[in-house]
């Protein structure tokens, strides 16, 4: 028997028309599907309402993946697959495995021989560096920062020296402590260095803007960014490298 494909497919990162956001082949495969593999079943099956609008949701089976012990996540998620069905492998917001779960569901395909097929579509981190005008060749994405005072010293000591290297650096932060990291981004790194902030992407309220550190400390028409999704990357204007 033949084994079932691993589809990852993307899902939006706000509300709006599909139609602007995926290809068509992307619903396509989605409609074909009926086993997901999903990080959170209710923000799942709002997605299945957009991805597969002619699937009605009660006819999708959804295997969630367990958040607080990923080292659970492996193959017998996947046994649809093992079994000759595809399944589609979806997060909460923009594509699996890329700052979100999924990558041990991934390898575990790979070690199965299952058929792994990614989907193109809007990923935070790339939107945000094609938007920042930084280093798009050298570039390192750090996730969420520590909490720890001392680590977080060391890591904005790190990332100034990258960025004046020519590496960029990306990064996220909760969305209820967006306001204040933009100040402790301008209290502890030089003027000089660029910060852009591109949050609620693909929204109508999508803000994105790039500019000198010193700059954003006069800034005074900064949004408030208090709870809205956002990315933060440092780089250094390209008249300086």
């Amino acid at each position: 028997m033949a084994l079932g494909a691993l589809h990852i497919l993307p899902v939006p990162l706000a509300e709006g028309n599909p139609d602007q956001i995926f290809a068509p082949e992307v619903c396509k495969t989605a409609e074909t599907i009926r086993h997901w593999i999903v990080e959170t079943p209710k923000i799942a099956r709002a997605h299945l309402k957009l991805l597969a609008a002619n699937i009605d949701v009660s006819e999708q089976r959804l295997y969630p993946l367990d958040k607080h012990h990923p080292e659970r996540n492996g193959g017998h998620l996947l046994q649809p697959c093992l079994e000759g069905h595809s399944m589609g492998l979806i997060s909460d917001a923009g594509v699996p495995g890329v700052a979100d779960p999924g990558s041990r569901v991934i390898e575990a395909a790979h070690a199965l021989g299952i058929r792994v097929l990614p989907w193109t579509g809007p990923s935070s981190i790339l939107l945000g560096l094609m938007a920042s005008g930084f280093n798009g060749q050298q570039f390192q994405f750090h996730g969420y920062l520590p909490h720890d005072n001392s680590e977080r010293k060391r890591l904005w000591g790190a990332m100034e020296r990258a960025v004046r290297n020519g590496q960029t650096q990306i990064f996220i932060e909760t969305p209820y402590r967006n306001d204040k990291l933009i100040e402790e981004v301008c209290q502890s790194l030089g003027p000089d260095l660029h910060l852009c902030i591109a949050c609620d992407l693909t929204a109508e309220s999508e803000y994105i803007r790039s500019q000198a550190i010193q700059d954003w400390k006069k800034d005074k028409h900064r949004p408030s960014l208090h709870k809205r999704p956002a990315i933060f990357l440092l780089g250094r204007s390209n008249r300086m490298m």
